[in-house]
C-alpha cells in the first residue's frame, strides 16, 4: 500500500512544474501614474491601487487555490485561473474614464521559465497619437473648462 502512495507522490512530482510565476501587467504609459496616486478623483468610478489591493485582499483564496493546484497536479491552471481572476478584479477597480486602463489587464503564467499562458489584453497600449486624441477629448468634455 505504502508502495502506491509513493508511486503517486513521485508521479505527482515529476508531473508538477519547479516554479510557477504569474503576474498581471497594465500596460499603459500612465498606468502606474493613476495606480500608486490616491489623492486623484475619479469620478466614472475605479480607484487607485486598482492592482495591490484585489492582490492583497484574495492572496489567502489565491494561495489556497494553488495549493489545491499542486496536490491534483494542475498548478499551472490554478495560476491561470488566478491571474485571470486578478486581470478581473483589475476591469472592476482601475479607474474607468475611458475604458482603456481597465481593459488592459494583461494575465501571463511561467512555468519553469517558459511562457504558458499569455492571454492579450482587450485593450492595447495606447499610441502617443492615441494619447493626444484622449487628451483632447478629456478637455472637451472637461465640466470646469466652461467657468474659466
Amino acid at each position: 500500500m505504502s508502495g502506491t502512495f509513493i508511486q503517486g507522490v513521485n508521479d505527482l512530482l515529476r508531473r508538477t512544474p519547479e516554479r510557477v510565476t504569474g503576474r498581471v501587467e497594465v500596460n499603459q504609459v500612465y498606468a502606474h501614474y493613476q495606480h500608486e496616486h490616491p489623492e486623484f478623483h475619479h469620478p466614472d468610478g475605479g480607484k487607485a491601487f486598482y492592482l495591490r489591493d484585489p492582490l492583497f485582499q484574495k492572496s489567502s483564496e489565491y494561495l489556497d487555490h494553488l495549493a489545491h493546484g499542486a496536490m491534483t497536479g494542475e498548478l499551472i491552471r490554478a495560476m491561470t485561473e488566478n491571474m485571470e481572476d486578478l486581470s478581473r478584479q483589475v476591469y472592476e477597480e482601475a479607474p474607468w474614464e475611458f475604458g482603456d486602463l481597465r481593459a488592459s489587464g494583461h494575465p501571463m503564467v511561467e512555468a519553469d521559465g517558459a511562457l504558458v499562458y499569455d492571454r492579450a489584453p482587450m485593450v492595447h497600449r495606447l499610441s502617443e497619437e492615441e494619447l493626444k486624441i484622449k487628451s483632447h477629448l478629456r478637455y472637451l468634455f472637461d465640466p470646469h473648462r466652461y467657468d474659466r
